[in-house]
């Protein structure tokens, strides 16, 4: 019975704890940080993780384009709520820039 308590113990604190995941085309964990410049909303995921396409992206920042409104909103509605942790889907570094451009923001739970 031991053996069962802390093999569940494990599994909670395991699915418990936060993570970041990083893949080709999307990170996964909590948005840390965001910023406003011209024209977009800049986002950082925890320990600074980006996806792969992303690789150059200046200072880990990610871009959402202010024709993006509703990502916008939705980013900063999950900011103001402090339930950051999402899904973001990136398209690789804009053409003649320097962030990697966000396609689709989806938040957890």
């Amino acid at each position: 019975m031991t053996r069962f308590l802390k093999s569940a113990g494990l599994l909670l604190f395991l699915f418990s704890t936060p993570f970041s995941i990083a893949a080709e085309h999307y990170v996964s964990g909590k948005i840390t940080n965001i910023t406003a410049i011209e024209g977009a909303l800049l986002v950082n995921v925890e320990n600074g993780m980006i996806p792969e396409n992303c690789a150059g992206t200046s200072n880990n920042w990610m871009k959402i384009k202010q024709e993006n409104t509703t990502m916008i909103s939705v980013v900063l509605a999950q900011w103001a709520a402090n339930n950051r942790a999402a899904t973001v889907y990136t398209s690789g570094i804009e053409t003649g820039g320097k962030y990697c451009l966000v396609i689709q923001v989806d938040p957890a739970g």
